[in-house]
């Protein structure tokens, strides 16, 4: 079973100094694998390219038992064919772990065009494990499965046999129990942290920690039921129900306030109230009929679409005489008098302004000042 891990670098003498050393079979495609680093900068400086991505990294890793070394370095030259034509690639064979693996170093740079090599973004990447899917079925090799729902390790397997459970069973446990209850991340977060497991969004994926154990998993080596496209389609459909639910009953499923309840003890107009009485009765009647004549409207007769017409009308009028009825009442209060006598207020800034001055005496325009004008009387 072949993978692929693909990944980009600023320095592709790095990249070839950590993987030729620890090679045990190598090659080269449209290179000499010898003298891959001074020939692949020299493309780079030709077209003047050898700043930002020198080099794009592949690890192309088969199961246990498949192949040989020297098999697997032929695969990995077939797959530089097949992606990176007109560059450079270093195929590197590694044995040092219990599967075999190789190590493509592919140059940024094409030889014929100058063009860089694109192998970013998930189209780019999926081509690549799609034609490395295609030569490992030529040569009867497996490729990777689906990704199971819950996956295990060897130790957690091991755990399970003796009748024991690991500490990222506990944090499946948790999830499993929060994600059947909860519509939405922030409280399935906040739930999950009740049960002492942290939970964060990492890009396109969840990184679970188990707080007692002070251990990280992400979601991936947990199984795809716990990764984030699993976890929120889940609370799509928690919430669908919901609004069936609301429409199948005539509720709103919204989250808008409601209108406040009138108070029964405020004082009200009675010809008010007997109108609004008179609207809520009309409002059950028509509610009634709406029903009826929405669920089996192709059963009426036209008389008896005429009868209900003759009794919509009746209702209008009579609701209207009723609002009439209760404005008017309201126009012939005595503060809506219009014959009422008007008695402007006064200013009351103006009284205690002048409330403590003393009086001074009037004095008429036309009556003579004998004081004045003919000294004080004998």
């Amino acid at each position: 079973m072949a993978t692929i891990k693909l990944a980009r670098s600023t320095s592709c003498s790095r990249c070839i100094n950590y993987a030729e050393p620890r090679a045990t079979v190598k090659s080269g495609f449209n290179c000499d694998v010898n003298y891959a680093k001074t020939q692949m900068k020299a493309t780079r400086m030709i077209y003047g390219k050898d700043d930002k991505v020198q080099a794009h990294t592949l690890i192309q890793s088969f199961k246990p038992g498949e192949v040989t070394p020297e098999q697997a370095n032929k695969l990995g030259y077939q797959l530089a064919e097949k992606i990176a034509e007109g560059h450079q690639v270093a195929i590197y064979t590694h044995t040092d772990k219990d599967h075999i693996h190789n190590h493509l170093v592919i140059n940024s740079v094409n030889v014929d065009t100058g063009l860089k090599f694109q192998a970013h973004g998930q189209k780019a990447i999926q081509e690549v494990k799609d034609a490395n899917d295609q030569i490992c079925l030529e040569h009867g090799l497996t490729i990777p499965e689906e990704p199971a729902n819950v996956r295990y390790t060897s130790a957690e397997k091991s755990l399970l046999e003796k009748g024991k459970s690991s500490w990222k069973d506990e944090i499946r446990e948790a999830v499993d129990q929060a994600r059947g209850r909860i519509s939405d991340f922030e409280s399935f977060s906040a739930l999950l942290n009740e049960n002492g497991v942290d939970v964060k969004l990492r890009g396109k994926t969840i990184t679970y920690t188990h707080l007692k154990a002070n251990k990280k998993v992400r979601a991936s080596k947990l199984g795809s039921d716990y990764e984030k496209e699993t976890i929120f389609n889940g609370f799509e459909r928690h919430i669908e129900p919901t609004k069936d639910r609301d429409s199948a009953t005539g509720q709103s499923g919204s989250n808008e306030p409601r209108p406040a309840a009138t108070d029964p003890s405020l004082d009200r107009n009675t010809e008010l109230q007997w109108s609004n009485a008179a609207t809520e009765k009309l409002g059950e009647s028509q509610s009634g009929e709406q029903f009826t004549r929405n669920s089996a409207s192709d059963d009426y007769s036209p008389e008896q679409l005429q009868h209900h017409l003759e009794k919509l009308r009746n209702y209008t009028i009579q609701l209207q005489r009723d609002s009439s009825k209760a404005i008017n009442g309201i126009l012939e209060t005595p503060e809506n008098d219009p014959k009422r006598s008007f008695r402007p207020k006064q200013n009351r800034n103006r009284e205690d302004s002048t409330r403590n001055e003393p009086k001074q005496p009037t004095t008429k325009r036309n009556q003579a000042d004998h004081n004045r004008d003919h000294g004080p009387s004998l």
